[in-house]
């Protein structure tokens, strides 16, 4: 074999060589290059669902917190609202046996001519005009029937000259009265139910908007 053949094939085996090592290089590098970006691929879904978790368990944990404490509030609404509510039977029960008393003429401080004539004159105002019918209940109607002339003078002085008569048909209420003119279209409700339950209202009303309740 000649020197230059040699040379020739040297030169060959040569540049198969340098193929074969730039191939195995460009394969190794895509091979770092594959696992590198594995690698990140796996970090990165690993910290999106670390992150998608921690939210779920915030929302979670969140919503958890907005019902108890949501639960919490409601609960003590209740017990407020329920508290109040007992509050308010027992006070009105006493005002309402004492409202009957006054009726029966059992309270001795109040005088009931007064309330009857007071609770007239805010009704037959409310109503105008100058002749009203007047409603009770049986013990009220005796009182107004054996007193009307007095009853009449105290009108006169505070709304001016009218005239009244009584209903003979007893209401069934605990006391106070009902007016209505002489035509019958207009009516005023002044018992003592009524009026306990205007009250009523308007308290549990006003607690209710102070205690946050509303």
């Amino acid at each position: 074999m000649s020197k230059s053949t040699m040379d020739l094939e040297a030169n060959l085996i040569e540049r198969v060589i340098e193929q074969r090592n730039k191939l195995l290089e460009d394969a190794e590098n895509k091979v770092r290059t594959i696992k590198r970006s594995g690698v990140e691929e796996v970090a990165r879904i690993l910290a999106n669902s670390e992150a998608e978790i921690l939210s779920m368990i915030g929302s979670d944990l969140n919503a958890t917190r907005d019902r108890i404490i949501g639960a919490a509030q409601l609960e003590g609404r209740k017990v407020i609202l329920l508290t109040r509510q007992s509050i308010l039977v027992g006070i009105f029960d006493k005002v309402l046996e004492r409202l009957q008393g006054v009726a029966m003429g059992g309270e001795a401080t109040v005088d009931k001519g007064r309330v009857l004539i007071s609770l007239i004159t805010e009704a037959a105002t409310a109503i105008g005009g100058e002749e009203f019918i007047i409603s009770a209940n049986k013990a009220d109607l005796e009182y107004l029937e054996k007193n009307l002339g007095n009853i009449h003078m105290a009108l006169k002085k505070s709304i001016g000259e009218i005239r009244i008569s009584v209903d003979s048909d007893p209401l069934n209420v605990v006391g106070g009265v009902v007016v209505r003119n002489s035509d019958g279209n207009k009516t005023y409700h002044n018992t003592f139910e009524g009026r306990l339950a205007n009250v009523r209202a308007r308290l549990e009303s006003e607690i209710a908007e102070n205690l946050g309740v509303l």
